[in-house]
């Protein structure tokens, strides 16, 4: 293999990162821990869970928005703040408080609801959709792009017409699962169910993304393996 087409590690720890793969001596592999890492570790389930689980449990017993959004936001300024300490990237951490910052803003905003807590989250899920959607349309399946920084193989899986079947095929279940959040929570916004939205939020999130990797590793491991 020329020098060209060698991933560097740091771009092969990322791609293997976010399929949730451990590499050991060129194996990869799906494991329990390797699984439990791309979700951020038990700290980062944690800190996707706890500030809606907050937020939704004040808000159901109180009815007051401004106590359940400054509890929520307070959490996660937290665990930015443990972010920080740990030496996580700076990039990381700024848009964390970006994040953080707009949960804030929206719902305490003139004119804003309880619900707006969960606004940013739809801009999120459609802004990654939409990337997906676009890999597809040119024929760039995202999912394929991440194993071929992985693998080292480049982009010469677009050659083969089976493994951009797979790829595609890949790309679908994320596409499905950004879709999935997007259709049932939206909905519920507008209804201004906050406390369902809120349950469903953190339902669909974690969870579901793990088991996206599942899937995807499933449906990979044998052009990965064969690559590895």
């Amino acid at each position: 293999m020329n020098e060209s087409s060698t991933p560097k590690s740091s771009d092969r720890e990322k791609a293997a990162a976010r399929l949730g793969l451990t590499d050991e001596n060129g194996q990869l592999s799906l494991s329990k821990q390797s699984l439990l890492t791309s979700v951020g570790g038990w700290l980062g389930i944690v800190e996707a869970v706890l500030p809606a689980l907050v937020f939704v449990t004040i808000l159901s017993l109180t009815q007051q928005a401004v106590a359940a959004v400054v509890s929520a936001v307070s959490i996660s300024v937290f665990f930015l703040v443990l972010q920080i300490i740990r030496k996580k990237p700076l990039t990381q951490a700024i848009a964390g408080a970006i994040g953080i910052a707009i949960s804030a803003f929206l719902p305490l905003r003139e004119g804003g609801q309880p619900a707006d807590y969960f606004l940013q989250g739809f801009f999120t899920n459609a802004a990654y959709l939409a990337a997906l959607l676009i890999s597809l349309m040119v024929r760039w399946p995202l999912i394929g792009v991440l194993v071929g920084l992985l693998t080292g193989q480049g982009s010469t899986w677009r050659k083969n017409k089976q493994q951009m079947r797979r790829y595609q095929a890949a790309t679908f279940i994320w596409v499905g699962l950004f879709s999935a959040r997007l259709v049932v929570q939206v909905p519920l916004y507008f209804a201004g169910a906050t406390e369902t939205l809120g349950v469903f939020r953190i339902a669909m999130g974690v969870p579901l993304y793990a088991l996206c990797i599942w899937f995807t590793w499933l449906l990979l491991r044998g052009v990965i393996n064969q690559r590895g």
